[in-house]
């Protein structure tokens, strides 16, 4: 396995996780602001880091991800890469739900509050599916 990519994977799949923390926090802030030019600030802010700096670093991810899954032919070793491709797909789609509602400006406090825990428990396992490969 190229070390190179797979520090390329490693920073970027990092840097996609934290970029959906950001948001989820920038969801709460923009809650708790008493001003409407500070919210519309925060709410530009949000679109901006949804769309200049989350697509790109997830495609970077997702291309890197796949490549080495091939190079590798990891598609064959068991069911770990599956599930970790399905977890991978949740944490996108929770991606692209979050960035729907920041330009629909349809954000909830309750959902938003939950962000959190479904993107560290996503991670979380994830991470631990690719480091140990248990089955």
């Amino acid at each position: 396995m190229n070390p190179y990519l797979l520090a390329l994977h490693v920073t970027a799949v990092s840097l996609v996780a934290g970029t959906l923390f950001l948001q989820s926090l920038m969801v709460v802030m923009a809650l708790r602001l008493p001003n409407e030019h500070q919210k519309d600030g925060v709410r530009t802010l949000m679109g901006r880091v949804h769309s200049f700096i989350y697509y790109p670093i997830l495609a970077v991810a997702i291309l890197t991800g796949a490549w080495m899954a091939f190079a590798s032919g990891a598609q064959g070793q068991g069911g770990w890469l599956h599930w970790k491709l399905v977890l991978v797909v949740l944490l996108v789609g929770l991606g692209i739900l979050t960035g729907q509602k920041i330009k629909a400006d349809r954000i909830a406090k309750g959902p938003a509050m939950m962000v959190h825990i479904a993107i560290f428990l996503l991670s979380m396992t994830i991470f631990f599916l690719a480091v140990n490969k248990p089955f």
